[in-house]
């Protein structure tokens, strides 16, 4: 039966040979197919039951946007980016998960009667029928690439919903309980596959951490993405069986099962692709049972040399400058998982050279590099930063790393190091470059000692980039569109802004990468005659800025204007300046 004559909305053809016939010629037309390869796929879909269409992407001959949009020109169903929507959250709590995975469709929009679903394919009559039934409303279609659907799914039903799914009916835990079994026939195999899919999901999505949390009714699973945590969409029922989850990343962490009431920890081993993940376990008991933190490490893709940081052709230059001296203190400051030891290590990567003797002191080493002497800290046992450093420098090393000054001794020493021919790189929590000055003198180190060994001091923050898949244009608040254009009144005047709205490329977050906003001070005698005379913080970076040095928000509206990213990020991470830019 041709289903040409079944009424569809907005004259949507459904699939039909007919329609298979139109897109196979078409296809022939636009030199995507020979007539041949047409001829040996119409007799393969024939022969196996399936769509034409279909066949000709999963045979890689056709790539999938070209065939969406060929089958969009004869069946009348519009192709589109599923990033060009922003799913209903009514519209898909009217089609159940078992529908939507089973018909692999993504619930779009419901407005008067009418539902918009997403599809990878024309829809057969059956499916139509079958939806219409089941769901009493009018049908639109929309078509979208099968990942596009498919992330959609795992976003709004939860991720491994269709392993849930699959298990049945979950019995809830009983409490109390001394252990989980495993194999038991709720926590099979699927438990595993679940477990695995929340680790190769992270993988997917570039998590640094995966989170599992359990509360009174539920079980929260969050990944940090981009420094941010994201809540991660699970199936309801999954809180019904989370011991066992628990029990499972236990047993690939060669952990114990049975204990309970200790914090413990473990590592676990896995392969992606082609790539090897080391998988940091720490397991916390709580009130509802015990919480999951997993720390991602990639060694291959952690390290990033000095090009690929997103530098300015402004900041470039300084940072080579602060690299090659032949003695001195670099600093370089920002909170917590501001990406200083990522930066640390793009610059010794640059100047790592068999001529050169570069020695680190890290606690824990982050990065393994090849040809750096790394040593790691072991407080507990009295090797700490200070006592490395004394021993350090009878090795005669060129460079020196120390990855965080503590405290006054090592502060000292560092100092001491490089009034002695060497160059030391260093990190510190400050709010910005200048109070860096302000910090070293507070940990003891005499102004004259920062005034003659200070060379420079970067100040980092991280921002998330515009996800390039939804990126779309929007008009900020008139008062920060004053001030981007106090900040840069050459480049303001007509600027563009963007935002990204939200798609399965990014978790509709609108955002995917991070780039670094960068303060750099670099030392002159006006800011060494400030430092001798310990004059405040505010005054030293009223003269960094007069030298040229430009603020952290200065760099973050740069980055606006350039359309990497968002009023709200540099909102997010850079405090305003008080002082005139």
């Amino acid at each position: 039966m041709d289903t040409d004559a079944t009424p569809a909305p907005a004259d949507q053809r459904l699939l039909s040979e007919s329609l298979m016939f139109e897109f196979g010629n078409a296809l022939v037309s636009k030199g995507l197919l020979s007539r041949a390869q047409l001829d040996e796929l119409s007799a393969r879909a024939s022969l196996l039951g399936q769509p034409l269409s279909r066949l000709a992407i999963e045979s890689g001959l056709v790539p999938e946007p070209e065939a969406l949009e060929t089958l969009s020109a004869v069946s009348g169903i519009p192709f589109r980016h599923i990033a060009e929507f922003r799913p209903d959250p009514e519209a898909v709590a009217r089609v159940p998960a078992r529908v939507a995975l089973r018909h692999q469709i993504m619930p779009l929009a419901l407005e008067g009667g009418v539902i918009r679903l997403a599809v990878a394919d024309a829809p057969s009559l059956a499916t139509v029928d079958s939806l219409r039934m089941v769901l009493g409303l009018a049908i639109e279609w929309v078509l979208c690439t099968r990942q596009d659907i498919a992330r959609s799914i795992k976003h709004f039903y939860g991720l491994g919903v269709d392993t849930i799914d699959a298990m049945g009916e979950l019995k809830d835990e009983e409490e109390p309980a001394e252990s989980t079994d495993v194999a038991a026939p709720e926590a099979d195999a699927g438990i595993i596959r679940f477990v695995n899919q929340i680790i190769a999901e992270a993988i997917r999505m570039d998590a640094t951490d995966i989170h599992l949390e359990p509360f009174e009714n539920d079980l929260r699973l969050r990944y940090r993405i981009d420094g941010i945590l994201q809540p991660i969409p699970i199936p309801k029922n999954v809180k019904q069986v989370r011991r066992a989850i628990v029990s499972c990343v236990k047993i690939m962490a060669d952990m114990n099962i049975a204990e309970r009431r200790k914090p413990h920890d473990g590592r676990i081993k896995v392969r992606h692709g082609a790539e090897e993940f080391d998988l940091r376990v720490s397991i916390l008991p709580t009130r509802y049972g015990e919480t999951v933190n997993l720390r991602l490490l990639n060694r291959k893709s952690m390290f990033m040399d000095l090009e690929h940081l997103g530098l300015t052709k402004e900041q470039l230059p300084q940072i080579e400058y602060l690299s090659t001296l032949p003695h001195g203190v670099v600093l370089l400051t920002g909170p917590t998982g501001s990406g200083k030891t990522t930066t640390l290590y793009a610059v010794l990567s640059r100047i790592n050279r068999p001529d050169v003797k570069i020695i680190t002191v890290e606690d824990p080493i982050e990065y393994q590099m090849h040809g750096i002497n790394q040593i790691q800290v072991h407080a507990h046992i009295g090797l700490t930063f200070a006592n490395i450093l004394r021993s350090i420098l009878r090795h005669d090393p060129d460079i020196i790393l120390i990855g965080e000054i503590r405290d006054s001794e090592t502060a000292d020493i560092a100092v001491r190091a490089s009034l002695t021919g060497h160059l030391v790189f260093s990190t510190l929590h400050t709010n910005d470059a200048p109070s860096s000055v302000m910090r070293l003198i507070d940990m003891g180190v005499e102004p004259f000692l920062v005034s003659s060994c200070l060379e420079g001091v970067v100040a980092q923050r991280l921002v998330r980039r515009i996800c390039p898949a939804c990126r779309e244009e929007h008009t900020p608040d008139d008062v920060i569109v004053e001030e981007i254009a106090r900040a840069w009144p050459d480049r303001a005047a007509g600027a563009r802004y963007f935002r990204g709205r939200g798609c399965p490329d990014c978790n509709f977050t609108g955002y995917r990468g991070r780039i670094a906003l960068l303060e750099i001070m670099l030392m002159n005698d006006a800011l060494r005659t400030m430092v001798v005379h310990q004059r405040p913080a505010n005054e030293i970076k009223a003269q960094a800025i007069k030298n040229g040095m430009t603020t952290l928000r200065r760099d973050g509206w740069s980055r606006v204007l350039e359309g990497i990213t968002t009023v709200e990020e540099v909102l997010r991470v850079a405090r305003r300046d008080d002082l005139p830019i």
